[in-house]
């Protein structure tokens, strides 16, 4: 029997919550419904305000470039990494592979050496209206994106309001990358040349008195000039070549259709967000007329309660005679056959 009265308890509790919370749900909607008017309003106003906006805004054109290392390191990459197993192949690549290859390509690309000779040729101070040439970088960085993927490509994103000089500067950037390749690589390859020079000069000079060297001495001698002899005709070649450091895997095309503004989007976003800040403000409108209800309340029972008892009694008197009047004005108009006005009634309480 406890048992049957404890489930009927808890089963009656979950009702009142139930029920608690369809009334809460049912203020909100009456909330809500209160001021449909001002709520569509200001959602009204945002989207008007936010499309007119969108259609003032200038156009913007992305083109986007794509390069990836030369094949001779993808192959390199890939024979070390077959030596090891293909187990270590993911760590090798992020070691000596393509990404770090990649990353280093996109540091270049966001060095000021480039991006400098990128506001040079496209006189991109009096494009952005720039007053400084450090001012009119920034804003180059800004409309660029550099991206690089698991695979190693390098992606080269720059926006503009022009599409022919989006475009430009996107592939402006390839070009520019592989100058920066060349200039550190002919260096370092100078570096290694200057430095098996000195040492075959050694050699040579040592050499030069073979007689005072023991036999087996002289021959690792003479196999060691061999060796550096075509290791520095190597290094000449190699600072002399003008290949290119880089393969461009797509070259930027004029864009057809602008990247922004996403007009739809914008005025979507500015609907939503509109609705929930007019529904926050109504819920707000509503609390503070609660609080004034509330207040006003507090001040007429306190200032009914300080009245004399015979006021109370005048007033009551006084309200029973005019529902007497009320109900005697109906009596009589039922009898002559009229109907009692609905206004009237309301009226007279």
């Amino acid at each position: 029997m406890d048992n049957i009265q404890n489930q009927s308890s808890g089963n009656n509790k979950h009702n009142d919550v139930v029920e608690d919370d369809e009334i809460n749900l049912l203020d909100y909607l009456r909330v809500v419904y209160k001021f449909r008017r001002m709520i569509v309003l200001i959602c009204l106003i945002a989207v008007v305000t936010t499309a007119i906006a969108s259609l003032l805004l200038p156009k913007v054109y992305a083109a986007t470039a794509s390069v990836v290392p030369p094949l001779d390191i993808l192959q390199r990459e890939s024979g070390i990494a077959n030596r090891f197993g293909a187990m270590k192949s993911s760590i090798l690549s992020e070691a000596i592979g393509v990404t770090s290859i990649a990353n280093m390509y996109a540091g270049i690309l966001k060095s000021r050496a480039v991006t400098g000779r990128i506001v040079d040729r496209f006189n991109l101070m009096n494009v952005y209206e720039a007053e400084y040439r450090n001012g009119a970088i920034e804003t180059l960085k800004g409309n660029t994106a550099i991206d690089v993927s698991n695979e190693g490509i390098v992606r080269v994103t720059v926006e503009d309001t022009d599409p022919n000089r989006a475009a430009a500067m996107a592939n402006a950037y390839v070009t520019e990358l592989d100058k920066q390749n060349k200039r550190l690589s002919s260096g370092q390859a100078t570096s290694k040349r200057v430095f098996l020079e000195s040492r075959l000069r050694e050699i040579e000079q040592e050499l030069s008195n073979i007689e005072n060297i023991p036999a087996k001495q002289a021959q690792i001698k003479e196999m060691l000039y061999e060796l550096l002899s075509r290791e520095c005709e190597l290094a000449r070649i190699e600072e002399a070549k003008s290949m290119p450091t880089i393969q461009v895997l797509d070259e930027a095309v004029v864009p057809e259709k602008k990247s922004k503004p996403k007009r739809r989007q914008m005025v979507m976003l500015s609907g939503v967000a509109s609705l929930f800040f007019a529904i926050f403000i109504a819920f707000g409108r509503e609390y503070f007329t609660k609080v004034k209800e509330t207040e006003a309340q507090k001040r007429w029972e306190l200032s009914h309660e300080s009245r004399p008892a015979s006021d109370k009694d005048s007033d009551f008197t006084e309200l029973e005679d005019k529902r007497k009047i009320v109900a005697t004005q109906r009596r009589k108009r039922v009898q002559e056959g009229k109907s009692y006005p609905e206004e009237v009634h309301t009226t007279q309480k």
